[in-house]
């Protein structure tokens, strides 16, 4: 797959804004999953948005997390809950790989 970059215009006022980020609607698509099930995963705090509103945007990194955590619920019959506690723990490990040993 092709990794392409996604910027979204805003205008205020008459000046333009380049917000680069993927919509929820666009992460859905890459993700191949309604709207809804993004939108659980930000609302259990897998995902973090970069807009504050109800249009959230989200860094292009969001895809492969959201591809993980969907995986996960599918691969290992988990409901949401036990998938933000795995990739809590996941999360955590690799922070723990990523200091350095004495």
């Amino acid at each position: 797959m092709t990794a392409q970059h996604y910027e979204i215009i805003l205008r205020k006022k008459h000046e333009i804004i380049s917000v680069p980020g993927i919509s929820l609607q666009e992460l859905s698509r890459m993700c191949a999953c309604r709207i809804a099930v993004t939108r659980r995963l930000l609302d259990i705090g897998l995902l973090e948005s970069l807009t504050p509103d109800e249009l959230p945007t989200f860094e292009r990194g969001a895809v492969i997390r959201a591809r993980k955590a969907l995986r996960l619920k599918r691969d290992l019959h988990l409901n949401f809950d036990a998938v933000a506690l795995v990739m809590e723990l996941l999360d955590r490990i690799e922070e723990l790989e990523r200091l350095p040993t004495r």
